[in-house]
């Protein structure tokens, strides 16, 4: 793979052997290529055509049986012709597939079988599908060309990250690896995750749990940040037959969203100059990507859009990847253009498939690659561990901007993950907020391939970190963001609708200070229409803002011998949405840095209850306000339904913990820490 040459995430260890399964088959007949396609009736009726090709002796008789868990609910003959054979079946009470989040992921196990003259069966092959249709809409709009993804008729919001090879061998990449890691991204509200061109075509494992998970694959081909010899007529041969078999494995797959030529390349590897030793020409470049890949896509799939490069601007403005008119965009204006957090609320793109943020995993996985002598920032190998060029110096330059300096070194590695967390946060809640104008992002990246400082959400080891937890809540279906203006002290209360459905929610608004005191509360009702954004109030805080004089606050507050400080270090504004009468989602705005703010050390208090299947449900009051609050079963590998929340004294945190080690209630208790975010640095 070519990221085993070294990324800017991972170590430089190319393999070379044998990697998957190999046998010698013998055979009289065989079944060479079985394809299906569907046909969706407006009366929603859906017929699949299935056809296959045989080599050797021509098969007696072949047979397609349609199962459903486990319950067969068609038999059918083909017809054959010479070595081809084909028939199309309607399938009864058709359940459609949906992305997760929209829907349920209703599969199909669909068998073909070969037989001889006497009934014996001498091939088979197996395919699972859903039924559904997937479109990519560009069409003009008042913004200029869509990028938008349709499912059944649904236009929908595409969110979720990037995925790199989840191990320097992949030999050794295990079931439960692929498996917690894809429910980890349907946990967090992903509904696509973009397959990175640097890595492998992966494996079967991976694109099985997305189906049953419904997390769309945005499928790379394997071309990524580097030049290519389109002028080899023998090479290009070889790209053909890799783009064939490729196409053919994964072409069924309810998860296939698009096909894209590569990763990068026309952000600065192609140019009108042609060849050098950082480009190539386009000449050489169109016959690989213009011309061949969607040429075996057309014969071979016909049916999932293909895309020639991410990122890709469409039209004469190929050059221009950039464009906020039209396409995708890999915008890395933060991390390598050193421009503030907020400069992602300028974002005007299309489709962002790609833009992230560093962070280094937590202590238990340093201890993993490090002596006790080794664990300072700077040491040999924590710096060998850190790939990216401007690295270490761009995570401090940001955490220092936002927060005091951490304590320690475990302080400082887990600050660094909420500063991860909060880039990308301000990326997904100015999104949410121009949905159908961008309708789509994808952060770079959700996984690791070895243990180090990345960009990855959840760290090689599986752990979770401060952005994933993020992710499960600005990812989530009904979502409250809030927009801050400094300038004149208002925040604008935005609630967000990403599910299939209208819903009517309760927003809920609080301005306090930061030792808890309630200067203004309120609510409304709103109903927000599916896949829209709407901002429902905006709240104005001028008058709790004033650096001097009481004139202009309530009068509960005008009369008050002792008024609580005021200015822009002392106020936090606070919302909630219930739906149901449940809390969905909550969050907090500010109008100063977190580090200027005047929060003062909260007292906590829990209770920790059974709950089934080895967890225990933990209720978190704090006495003062607690934004990023995190909890850990201290030396104990643990999953938390939410972590890194925020705490208000009249809103307390239930979470959910479930120890990978069997505990009881007390020993969970025991080993509960819970930590606010003034103790990275008190």
């Amino acid at each position: 793979m070519g990221c085993a040459y070294g990324w800017d995430w991972g170590l430089m260890a190319p393999a070379a052997g044998i990697w998957r399964p190999i046998r010698l088959e013998a055979y009289s007949t065989r079944i060479t290529d079985f394809r299906l396609t569907q046909h969706h009736q407006t009366n929603g009726d859906v017929t699949v055509a299935i056809t296959t090709s045989t080599e050797g002796n021509v098969a007696a008789r072949q047979e397609v049986v349609i199962a459903q868990d486990g319950s067969e609910i068609l038999r059918q003959s083909l017809t054959a012709s010479g070595s081809s054979a084909s028939v199309n079946v309607n399938i009864p009470n058709p359940q459609l597939w949906w992305p997760n989040g929209l829907g349920s992921q209703a599969l199909y196990d669909v068998t073909v079988t070969a037989f001889d003259a006497q009934g014996n069966a001498i091939d088979e092959q197996h395919r699972r599908i859903g039924l559904r249709t997937l479109e990519l809409i560009r069409e003009p709009d008042e913004y200029g060309e869509s990028f938008r993804f349709r499912c059944n008729g649904l236009d929908f919001f595409a969110k979720g990250g990037n995925w790199i090879p989840c191990d320097v061998f992949p030999s050794r990449i295990t079931d439960d690896t692929y498996h917690g890691l894809v429910k980890a991204m349907a946990d967090a509200h992903m509904n696509m995750v973009r397959v990175w061109g640097g890595g492998i075509y992966e494996d079967e494992r991976f694109y099985d749990a997305c189906d049953e998970m419904g997390i769309l694959v945005w499928q790379d081909f394997m071309f990524a940040c580097s030049t290519y010899p389109g002028f080899d007529q023998d090479w290009l041969e070889n790209v053909r037959q890799e783009v064939i078999d490729n196409v053919r494995i994964i072409r069924h797959r309810a998860c296939l969203g698009i096909w894209c030529g590569n990763n990068e390349l026309e952000q600065g590897l192609v140019t009108d100059n042609g060849w050098n030793e950082s480009s190539m020409s386009w000449e050489d470049y169109k016959p690989i990507f213009d011309e061949i890949i969607p040429e075996v896509i057309a014969a071979e799939d016909g049916v999932t859009p293909y895309w020639p490069s991410s990122c890709h601007t469409p039209g004469k403005g190929r050059h221009n990847c950039y464009d906020e008119r039209s396409g995708d965009v890999h915008s890395w204006s933060v991390w390598f253009g050193g421009q503030p957090f907020e400069q992602q609320r300028t974002w005007n793109f299309r489709f962002m498939s790609e833009f992230g943020f560093q962070s280094f995993p937590e202590p238990r996985t340093v201890e993993a690659f490090t002596e006790p002598e080794d664990r300072n920032l700077t040491s040999w190998i924590m710096d060998y561990h850190q790939r990216s060029a401007p690295g270490n110096q761009t995570i401090y330059k940001y955490l220092t901007d936002w927060f005091l300096l951490p304590k320690d070194f475990d302080h400082t590695l887990w600050l660094t993950q909420l500063s991860h967390g909060l880039c990308v946060q301000y990326a997904a809640d100015h999104a949410r907020r121009i949905q159908g104008r961008m309708d789509g992002l994808l952060y770079w990246q959700i996984n690791d391939i070895w243990p180090g400082a990345t960009w990855a959400s959840i760290d090689v080891f599986g752990r979770w970190k401060a952005l994933q937890y993020m992710a499960k809540r600005f990812f989530a279906p009904t979502y409250v963001s809030l927009l801050e203006d400094r300038s004149n002290h208002e925040v604008e209360v935005h609630c967000s609708n990403q599910a299939a459905n209208d819903v009517t929610v309760t927003v809920h608004w609080r301005v306090g200070t930061c030792d808890g005191t309630v200067l203004l509360e309120d609510h409304t009702q709103a109903t927000i229409p599916a896949q829209t954004n709407a901002c429902v109030q905006t709240i104005d805080c001028e008058s709790f803002a004033i650096k001097g004089g009481t004139e202009k606050l309530p009068l509960e507050i005008r009369g008050n011998p002792n008024p609580p400080s005021r200015g822009d270090r002392d106020l936090l504004v606070w919302s909630w949405v219930e739906e149901n009468g449940q809390e969905v989602s909550r969050n907090v705005a500010f109008f100063a840095k977190p580090k200027h703010l005047n929060l003062q050390k909260p007292t906590f208090t829990t209770s920790v209850r059974p709950a089934e299947n080895g967890a225990c449900t933990i209720t978190i009051k704090a006495d003062r306000p607690a934004p990023w609050t995190r909890i850990e079963l201290v030396g104990a590998d643990a999953s938390y339904s939410d972590n890194w929340f925020h705490i208000e004294p009249q809103l307390p945190r239930t979470v959910v913990v479930t120890p990978q080690e069997t505990m009881s209630p007390e020993e969970i208790g025991e080993k509960l820490e819970v930590v606010a975010l003034v103790d990275y640095w008190s």
